[in-house]
């Protein structure tokens, strides 16, 4: 029989793993957003081999998320999470004595390994009558703890380039001794078979197909944007870097308004409206970048990337509302591990497609235009099946 354990977080808990995460994307920051890019300016790597780092750090990533769930179930999360903070403090500090390339691609391996239960633990026992508040607050731990962590290891690497690399395997160790004090099970611990466990995904897969358009595309259109999106800054707006960072922080900062305050409010609405929230996220995001591709003044754009962060905001956590109101009681970390990996696979899908829309047609307006209609694409999808399913349910 399994044995039955706490799953929801109480309290202390939650806030402690929110911390965690800060502290784990904060050193995931620091290492493949910006130290390994800048390496190669710094040492003889190459630009190929950092890229393979970081490609093999998400393929990693989301590999992991597809069996994670399986794991978490047969070894309990303490198992787990502390193997976790181990190779990941471990791959981390190897790059304190040697930065040859199988050392720098043992490191983006292991840490992405490392922090998958993380997420899968955090989105199977955030409480559902909290669940859009609270996954607002571990959104914005996880895109904050990613940016932060990018932003100090450029101006550390300013002071020097190796002499404070210790900091990154360091947060993972407070992120593990702060582990210690958090109290979290998966819903109960269970030893299955692999021939059981292939089963359960095929169940978690067949179940969940509606999803997988919404997990799979929303990360492609948004991962599409990422290499050109520096490009469009320059060339079509004609815009200084400061300008382009004005327009990042402009979206980041609608991002923080939503996610902090706004979302907090979608507990308390009925299904309906929580549909209209996701369908004006699919569609308002599409049309804001739509009208990227039609404008070049600076002071619209910078308006449309306000509204762009508002409604990924808002579109987040209400998302995720949904797919953990589809999502199998006894079957939670195993399906949140594949909805993780899916949305891995999309966002590593995204920059590639992008490039390439970008080199075939030497503009980055198609890149943006792509983009657009696949998230308006998806406005119309879900529309269809919101309405379809009320009819059904009447």
């Amino acid at each position: 029989m399994p044995a039955s354990s706490q799953s929801k977080f109480k309290g202390k808990n939650f806030w402690l793993m929110i911390v965690i995460l800060f502290l784990m994307e904060f050193a995931r920051g620091m290492y493949i957003l910006s130290f390994l890019p800048v390496l190669p300016t710094l040492s003889n790597v190459t630009v190929g081999i950092i890229s393979a780092c970081i490609t093999l750090h998400f393929v990693s990533d989301a590999l992991t998320n597809f069996g994670i769930g399986f794991l978490l179930k047969r070894y309990g999360t303490k198992k787990v999470l502390n193997a976790g903070f181990f190779i990941a403090a471990a791959g981390l500090a190897l790059i304190i004595f040697d930065r040859n390339p199988a050392t720098l691609v043992a490191a983006a391996i292991l840490l992405g390994i490392a922090v998958s239960p993380i997420w899968v633990i955090m989105l199977s026992s955030v409480e559902d009558n909290k669940r859009s508040k609270h996954m607002g607050y571990v959104y914005f731990a996880w895109l904050v703890g990613m940016m932060s962590g990018m932003i100090i290891m450029n101006l550390i690497i300013k002071v020097h380039p190796v002499q404070y690399i210790f900091l990154m395997p360091l947060f993972v160790l407070c992120a593990w001794m702060l582990y210690l004090f958090v109290h979290v099970e998966v819903s109960f611990i269970e030893k299955k078979s692999l021939k059981t466990q292939y089963k359960h995904i095929k169940h978690v897969m067949s179940r969940h197909l509606v999803l997988f358009p919404g997990i799979l595309f929303q990360g492609i259109a948004i991962g599409m944007l990422v290499p050109i999106l520096p490009s469009y800054a320059v060339h079509s707006l004609n815009v200084s870097t400061l300008e382009y960072t004005y327009l990042l922080i402009a979206g980041g900062a609608g991002c923080t308004v939503s996610m902090l305050f706004i979302s907090k409010f979608m507990d308390d609405i009925s299904n309906i409206y929580a549909h209209i929230v996701i369908l004006a996220g699919f569609f308002i995001f599409g049309i804001s970048i739509l009208l990227m591709t039609q404008v070049t003044n600076y002071m619209i754009v910078l308006g449309a990337a306000l509204v762009i962060g508002l409604f990924y905001g808002l579109l987040l956590p209400g998302w995720n509302a949904f797919m953990a109101s589809q999502v199998d009681v006894a079957l939670k970390e195993e399906s949140w591990g594949v909805f993780n990996s899916l949305q891995g696979i999309g966002t590593m899908l995204g920059p590639i497609i992008g490039g390439l829309i970008t080199e075939l047609f030497r503009d980055t307006d198609y890149t943006l235009f792509t983009s657009a209609i696949v998230f308006i694409g998806l406005a119309f999808f879900y529309l269809f099946y919101f309405y379809r399913t009320k009819r059904i349910q009447r």
